[in-house]
């Protein structure tokens, strides 16, 4: 299999280790997707619960200050709403029958697995412990929350083009120009009767090793910038893959003649 990547692909300085180094990309790169893709999952899920969680406070509130005891409230907050969040509540409005509103949030809170959920569940609890008045406390957690999540969403709407840019101009655009240069400007040069021959095999080794450390730096300054570097281990593999690629397939590219 590497003899034929390397009649394929192989080009000067760029042979059976480099390519070996590439499949090994590959097979790490898939193993990332394995564990990456379930992680995203998960915090797809969370933002969704986040999202979601101002709406529930503000008609909690309203709904207490129309005289509903907690549990109907969450049970028609609930039945109101067709999304994660709704059938979520369900289940603790079920939970609380049977062991009470704050043991029943506290696990609603440790399912959701957020730790800005749980922080709020927390602050309930002790408000209806200490008799306060929970529906203000409900209403002034609401508006801080949304307040949180448009700064948050702004923050996210300002970076994401440039991060986006930095990403994918780095693990395929950038390969792809210099190996297109390498590829139609490098080897041999016919002037007139003499033919100039250059060694390229140390400038597309390398390239190669260089495309490592882009693919790895790109995918990092992306992280560092939408606060992704949870995950940011296990793409790591998949777009040093994607650059290696990228050059390999730009340094076979030939003009006529």
């Amino acid at each position: 299999m590497i003899d034929l990547l390397e009649d394929k692909l192989g080009v000067d300085g760029i042979g059976e280790l480099a390519l070996m180094i590439w499949l090994g990309c590959g097979v790490l790169g898939l193993v990332g997707s394995m564990i990456y893709i379930p992680q995203k999952r998960k915090q797809e899920r969370i933002t969704e619960l986040e999202n979601a969680w101002p709406d529930v406070l503000a008609d909690l509130a309203e709904e207490l200050r129309a005289g509903m005891g907690v549990e109907s409230a969450l049970d028609a907050i609930a039945n109101s709403r067709k999304d994660q969040m709704g059938s979520r509540l369900r289940d603790a409005v079920n939970d609380m029958r049977d062991n009470g509103f704050g043991k029943a949030m506290k696990d609603f809170a440790e399912k959701s697995e957020s730790v800005m959920i749980s922080r709020i569940v927390s602050i309930l609890n002790v408000a209806l412990a200490s008799s306060g008045s929970i529906a203000t406390t409900l209403e002034k957690i609401s508006d801080e929350f949304w307040e949180i999540y448009m700064l948050k969403k702004e923050r996210l709407m300002k970076t994401q083009s440039n991060a986006n840019f930095i990403l994918w101009f780095g693990a395929i655009a950038c390969p792809v120009i210099l190996g297109a240069i390498v590829a139609i400007f490098g080897g041999d040069i016919n002037a007139g009767a003499t033919t100039l021959s250059f060694d390229m095999s140390g400038l597309n080794s390398s390239l190669f090793f260089y495309m490592i450390v882009l693919g790895a730096s790109s995918l990092w300054m992306e992280a560092v910038i939408l606060q992704k570097t949870k995950t940011a281990i296990w793409r790591t593999p998949i777009f040093v893959f994607y650059a290696i690629t990228a050059l390999l397939l730009s340094l076979q590219i030939k003009l006529g003649g």
